[in-house]
C-alpha cells in the first residue's frame, strides 16, 4: 500500500502528517480560546470578589455605625443640658453613654486589655517609665496611663504602662552584699 504523498513547495510531505499536524494546530488552537475563556472568567471573578468584600465591608461599617447612633444623641442630650442638670445628673449620663459605647464595642470584639498587677509583655505593652514599687514585684505593671485594646485576639492599641523596678532596698542590699563579697574576693588574693 502506497502512502499518499502532498508537495507543498518543493517539500513532500505525507497526507497523514499533514493531517495530524493541522489537527494538532487545531487542539493547539482550542486550548488557547480555552485559556482565553478561563482568563476572563478570572478576571470576572475577582472584580466580583472584590465588590462583595467592599459590600460586606460596607455593611459591616454601617451596623456598626447604626449601634454607635444612639449613644451619640445621648451624649448631645447630656451636653445640651449641662446647664440645666445637676452634676451628679450630668455625671450619671456621662457613665450611661460609657457604658452604652462599651457594650457596643464588645458586641463587635473589642476588649480592653487587664494590665494592673499583670506581668509586662512588650507584645501587648509599652512601658513609659519603670519605677520602684513597695507593692509589686519586678517587671509587674503598677499603672495604666493609657489602656490597650484587642479586636478578637489581635493587638489593635497597645497599652502604654508604668512597670515596677521592684523594691529599691532589696536592690540595693544585693548590690552591696555583691560589692562586699567581691571586695574580700580581691582581699584574699
Amino acid at each position: 500500500m502506497k502512502k499518499k504523498k502532498e508537495h507543498v513547495d518543493g517539500i513532500i510531505i505525507p497526507l497523514e502528517s499533514l493531517e495530524k499536524l493541522e489537527e494538532k494546530a487545531y487542539l493547539a488552537d482550542e486550548c488557547m480560546k480555552h485559556l482565553m475563556r478561563l482568563k476572563a472568567e478570572f478576571e470576572n471573578y475577582k472584580k466580583r470578589h472584590e465588590k462583595i468584600l467592599m459590600e460586606n465591608r460596607q455593611l459591616s461599617n454601617e451596623r456598626l455605625i447604626k449601634e454607635i447612633i444612639p449613644v451619640l444623641e445621648n451624649l448631645d442630650r447630656a451636653l445640651d443640658k449641662t446647664n440645666l442638670a445637676s452634676p451628679e445628673s450630668f455625671s450619671e449620663g456621662i457613665m450611661l453613654i460609657n457604658s452604652q459605647l462599651n457594650d457596643i464595642l464588645k458586641k463587635q470584639g473589642l476588649t480592653r486589655m487587664q494590665t494592673i498587677g499583670f506581668p509586662f509583655n512588650p507584645v501587648l505593652h509599652e512601658a513609659l517609665m519603670h519605677v520602684p514599687s513597695e507593692e509589686y514585684p519586678e517587671d509587674v505593671i503598677v499603672e495604666d496611663v493609657h489602656g490597650g485594646y484587642m479586636l478578637f485576639d489581635r493587638v489593635i492599641k497597645h497599652a502604654q504602662v508604668i512597670v515596677s523596678k521592684g523594691r529599691v532596698e532589696e536592690k540595693n542590699i544585693n548590690h552591696k552584699s555583691t560589692e562586699f563579697t567581691e571586695k574580700t574576693d580581691n582581699d584574699m588574693v
